[in-house]
C-alpha cells in the first residue's frame, strides 16, 4: 500500500487503473470460497439457493471490495484524498451490504445446520451486544470519524499493517450493523420488520455525517496524506489540498446516500417476506383447525342412535 499512482488520473482510469492488492485479494478469496463451498453443501442438501441473493454477494460485496482495493480507488487512494475517502465509504457501507444481501447465516444452516461454532458465537453475550443496533451504529459513526478526525487515517494511508487493520476494522463494523438489519433471529423481538425499516432509514441519515463534517471543516485533516507531498504535484492536476478535502467529504455523502435507498428497499423487502410466511403459517393453522371442526361437526351430526354401541348393531344394519 505504498507509492504514488503512475500516471496522472483521467476518465480512462476508471476502467484501466489496476494493480495487484494481496490484501484485498486474499480477502475477496476467503469470502468467495466460503460462500461457494456453503452454496455447494446447501445443494446436496436439496435446497435451491436464490440466484438474486448469489449475485448480490458476489457482485455488490466481494466485487466492490476487489475494485476499491485493486482497482483505480486502490490505485489512487494515496494520490486524492476523496479516493481514499470513497474506499472508506465503500467498504464500510456498500461491500457490507452486497455481503449481508447474500444472506450467509441462513446459508450456514442450509448447508450445516443450526448447532454450528459460528451459530454458537453468534448467541454470545458478547456478540449480541455487538449487534445491537444502538451499539454497531454508534461503532460505525464513530470508527469513520476516527479516520479523518484522529491520526489513524494518516497512519492507515501511510501504513500497509495499518491500512490493512483498517480494512477489516470497516468490513466487520458494517456487517455487525448490516447483517443483524436484514437477518430474521439476530435482534431481539422487538426489533420487528417496522423497526428494522426504521433502523435502516436512521443510518441512511447519521450515515450523512462524516461527510458533512469533512466537507466543512475549516483546517486540513490528514495532514501528512502523500497525496498533499510536493511530489505528488504533478499526478494531481492542480487540484488544491483544501478542495481535495471537500471532495472527500462530497464522496463519503454520495456513497452514504446512494446506499441508503437501496438497503431501506432490502429490509422492505425482508418485511415482505416476513408478512408472507406468518400469511401462510395463520392458513395452514386455519386450515388444520378447520378440518379438525369438519370431523366433530361429522361425529356429532350422527344420529343419537348410531353413536351409542349398544344401539349402534341393532338399528345400524336398517339404516343401510
Amino acid at each position: 500500500m505504498t507509492g504514488l499512482a503512475p500516471a496522472p488520473f483521467s476518465v480512462t482510469s476508471w476502467v484501466t487503473a489496476w494493480r495487484f492488492d494481496p490484501v484485498g485479494i486474499v480477502l475477496a478469496l476467503l469470502l468467495l470460497a466460503g460462500y461457494l463451498w456453503l452454496l455447494s453443501a446447501a445443494r446436496r442438501h436439496g435446497v435451491r439457493w436464490p440466484w438474486w441473493r448469489v449475485a448480490a454477494y458476489l457482485v455488490v460485496g466481494v466485487g466492490t471490495l476487489v475494485y476499491v482495493t485493486c482497482g483505480p480507488v486502490g490505485v489512487y487512494r494515496q494520490t486524492f484524498l476523496w479516493m481514499f475517502a470513497a474506499q472508506v465509504a465503500v467498504l464500510g457501507t456498500v461491500t457490507p451490504m452486497g455481503l449481508a444481501l447474500g444472506d450467509p447465516l441462513r446459508l450456514l444452516t442450509a448447508a450445516r445446520g443450526s448447532h454450528t461454532a459460528a451459530h454458537r458465537a453468534l448467541r454470545s453475550p458478547v456478540v449480541r451486544v455487538l449487534t445491537c443496533p444502538a451499539v454497531s451504529f454508534l461503532l460505525d459513526l464513530a470508527g469513520i470519524l476516527a479516520v479523518f478526525f484522529t491520526p489513524y487515517g494518516d497512519h492507515a494511508v501511510r501504513s500497509s499493517l495499518i491500512g490493512t487493520l483498517l480494512i477489516v476494522q470497516l468490513l466487520l463494523v458494517g456487517l455487525l450493523y448490516v447483517l443483524p438489519t436484514l437477518a430474521d433471529d439476530l435482534l431481539p423481538e422487538w426489533a420487528t420488520p417496522p423497526v428494522r425499516t426504521f433502523l435502516a432509514f436512521l443510518d441512511g441519515v447519521a450515515d450523512a455525517v462524516p461527510g458533512v463534517l469533512v466537507m466543512t471543516a475549516n483546517s486540513m485533516l490528514l495532514p501528512h496524506f502523500p497525496g498533499f507531498a510536493p511530489a505528488a504535484d504533478a499526478l494531481r492536476d492542480g487540484l488544491s489540498h483544501t478542495m481535495d478535502q471537500k471532495y472527500a467529504g462530497g464522496a463519503l455523502l454520495a456513497v452514504a446516500e446512494s446506499i441508503g435507498v437501496p438497503m431501506i428497499a432490502a429490509v422492505f423487502i425482508e418485511w415482505l417476506r416476513h408478512d408472507a410466511a406468518e400469511a401462510r403459517a395463520t392458513d395452514a393453522e386455519l386450515d388444520r383447525a378447520e378440518a379438525t371442526a369438519s370431523d366433530d361437526d361429522t361425529e356429532t351430526e350422527r344420529p343419537w342412535w348410531l353413536s351409542d354401541p349398544r344401539l349402534a348393531d341393532r338399528f345400524g344394519n336398517r339404516d343401510d
